[in-house]
């Protein structure tokens, strides 16, 4: 078996200086400014990098990345003391984990438009909250509740964390079959779209969206979506819920239809939870089911300690009849006063299908910390 290691120096040195920098405390009122006349800044951000190898069977892969399910960013509110206020937030640019493969590694900070997360305006009003601009649709993130917040490492969009990456053939021989083709969560994205959302009663919310693409350039199609969310805690136990629907219609005719929900409860007594998510492709491009369970618990005096186990199974991705399986087990280490997370986490990827190719299963490692400030 062959061991390639890409910038194997590089990312222990960044990793250490994180560390170190991540060491120094920011306070909630050092990221307030005001700029007169009742106007503010409150600004945000984090640093989100891992050490991240993939074992495709016959090669190992290790590259230092950007982890793209919480990717390293910079954001600011502006408010005033009327009901509008106005958000940016920019993703920083370094190697995206969701694109890096054995084939690929991209430079190390390469911004670009395509990293612009939220631009837009916020209205908040006694009907609800409209948005209006560059920023998340109303289904992004209804396949990624968390409550046990070890997402960073273990949730449902196994796209933003190995999606390039290929397998291999029994031969040996790279395939075209990647992981974001086969494990995708059905997520939505963010777009350029006015977006809804109600006040809650009684724990119930709805949203909905109509959006375009505005960043990437030659995409004329429209996306609507809609989601039903549901958020209560009852004593010691807390629940939240999510179903959403998502459409696109293709300008090159026809549509894409997508279903899907999720559920976290956490056992705020023992520090048990569980969480699952579903969804469908239901123009014909697969379906999965995705759990994972946890425990929390304040083991040490640092923060709290997060250990969790995942699987991932899913069928007719790429073609009717495939499966598509993944297993893994996690654990996330609180830093309170530094702001730190750090983690290490591993995956176990399967994927078959009635083809004449029988494809190895592949292992992958992550090890990384994000600081919030």
């Amino acid at each position: 078996m062959q061991n390639r290691t890409l910038n194997g120096g590089l990312p222990r040195v960044l990793l250490l200086s994180l560390c170190i920098l991540a060491g120094q405390e920011v306070h909630a009122n050092d990221r307030e400014v005001s700029l007169g006349g009742n106007t503010t800044l409150t600004w945000y951000g984090q640093l989100h990098f891992a050490n991240q190898s993939f074992d495709d069977g016959a090669e190992t892969t290790s590259t230092f990345v950007d982890v793209s399910s919480s990717n390293s960013r910079f954001g600011f509110y502006l408010r005033g003391q009327s009901p509008v206020s106005f958000q940016f937030e920019t993703g920083l640019g370094f190697r995206p984990s969701t694109k890096t493969s054995q084939t690929n590694t991209p430079d190390f900070w390469n911004w670009s438009k395509k990293d612009l997360r939220q631009v837009q305006l916020i209205y908040e009003g006694s009907v609800g909250t409209f948005r209006f601009g560059q920023g998340s649709m109303s289904n992004d993130g209804v396949a990624e509740l968390d409550l046990a917040e070890t997402a960073i490492v273990a949730k449902s969009n196994l796209k933003e964390l190995y999606g390039s990456y290929l397998f291999r053939d029994r031969t040996g021989a790279l395939t075209t079959v990647d992981i974001g083709s086969t494990f995708d969560n059905f997520d939505n994205g963010r777009r350029f779209r006015l977006r809804y959302d109600s006040n809650a009663i009684s724990g119930f919310s709805f949203a909905a969206a109509y959006g375009v693409e505005v960043l990437t350039s030659g995409v004329d199609d429209r996306f609507y979506d809609f989601a039903l969310n549901y958020a209560n805690r009852f004593n010691h136990l807390e629940i939240e819920a999510t179903l959403g629907t998502a459409y696109t219609d293709l300008s090159a005719g026809g549509d894409l239809r997508e279903a899907v929900g999720s559920i976290s409860i956490f056992d705020h007594r023992t520090g048990l939870n569980a969480t699952f998510a579903m969804g469908k492709d239901q123009s014909g491009g697969g379906q999965y089911l995705w759990s994972k369970l946890g425990w929390n618990a304040d083991l040490i005096a640092v923060g709290t300690t997060k250990l969790a186990v995942e699987g991932f199974w899913g069928s007719d991705y790429e073609t009717s009849g495939s499966r598509s399986r993944m297993w893994g087990v996690s654990v996330v280490q609180d830093f309170d006063q530094q702001r730190i997370e750090a983690y290490a986490g591993y995956k176990r990827f399967s994927y078959d299908d009635a083809g004449p190719a029988a494809y190895m299963d592949a292992d992958a490692w992550q090890i990384g910390a994000r600081w919030r400030f």
